[in-house]
């Protein structure tokens, strides 16, 4: 029932471990889901990372010593979504971002030395997703782009001015959004969770950020937390039909389906890494154009659901399961 911010070598070998706080247990149906359910944010020395119950921790990436704490609940009146909070903290070079989803402290900032509130913003009062926002920069300013459960929002990161929002449809409880938005090109892409009415969709993002225009949408492509990648004029994603699908990022149609797991998806190196929720890990190979599977292992290590995404880095795929953390050699 405890959170830990965890540090290890490149090797395994463990560093140091800060406590963060109560993490999420949940009652019920929710109780199937415990744990840790987001990645912890490294800006310069400062590590920031929030718990499934909203702790807010910055802390030194060398010795783990905490700089500052916050309490999303407690200190913004925030409103925890069924599964609690997921989403990983999105920080700048002054700025900390947060969503409470309270009704008046719906997103905040916070100064990310000392964690004091920069300021506060109700945007649309709306109910929590799970996802994290991405920030960035346009010609005369610098922006926020995430999403709540009945919108997608723009935000100015100066004083949280809602800039536009775009409205997502027929949002059923239980199915809210795990996915974060890409930006490629001027337009902002979005898969959107299972049950949902727009599936897919491709917004045009004006130059100021003022305004979302839908330039297209595909309602048959949809999934609930496996993410997507947007790689040169395709967006991949995996579906629950257990196939890998490539949609035309100027039409919205399939145009590339071959069959695979269904679940987390990152993309190095001209390939794609699909970690089943079934416990099978793929890589497909984008070379010569179709993905064509290359390899695939299980993982049976860790317990619990395969739900965590794959990270690479200088050659080495990190996997988290449960409470065990394993590191492979991509090749």
């Amino acid at each position: 029932g405890k959170s830990y911010i965890v540090c290890l070598d490149h090797d395994g070998t463990f560093r140091w471990k800060s406590p963060n706080g109560p993490e999420f247990i949940g009652t019920d149906f929710t109780a199937s889901y415990p744990g840790t359910r987001s990645a912890p944010t490294v800006k310069g020395q400062r590590v920031y990372a929030a718990s499934g119950t909203g702790h807010l921790s910055c802390v030194d990436a060398r010795t783990g010593e905490v700089f500052w704490k916050a309490d999303l609940v407690e200190d913004f009146q925030g409103i925890p979504g069924d599964f609690g909070y997921s989403e990983s903290p999105a920080v700048d070079e002054q700025k900390v971002y947060c969503h409470p989803a309270g009704k008046e402290n719906n997103l905040v900032a916070l100064d990310r030395h000392t964690g004091e509130l920069v300021w506060s913003a109700p945007l649309n009062k709306d109910y929590f997703s799970y996802s994290t926002p991405v920030l960035l920069s346009l010609q005369d300013r610098e922006i926020l782009v995430g999403t709540s459960r009945n919108f997608i929002h723009v935000v100015d990161r100066k004083d949280g001015t809602l800039l536009s929002s775009y409205r997502l449809e027929d949002i059923r409880l239980g199915y809210e959004h795990c996915n974060s938005v890409i930006f490629r090109d001027g337009h902002i892409y979005f898969v959107a969770s299972e049950e949902q009415g727009q599936g897919s969709i491709k917004l045009k993002l004006s130059e100021d950020g003022r305004s979302l225009t839908e330039v297209w949408r595909n309602p048959g492509v949809l999934n609930i937390f496996g993410g997507f990648v947007v790689v040169d004029k395709l967006l991949y994603t995996t579906l629950e039909n257990k196939k890998l699908v490539g949609l035309d990022t100027e039409s919205g149609r399939i145009i590339e389906s071959v069959r695979s797991v269904s679940g987390s998806i990152v993309y190095a190196d001209q390939k794609l890494f699909i970690y089943g929720h079934n416990g099978t890990l793929q890589l497909f190979s984008l070379k010569g154009g179709t993905p064509e599977r290359k390899s695939e292992l299980r993982i049976r290590e860790g317990s619990g659901h395969h739900f965590s995404f794959p990270v690479i880095e200088e050659g080495v795929m990190y996997i988290r399961r449960g409470e065990t953390l394993m590191a492979y050699a991509v090749k």
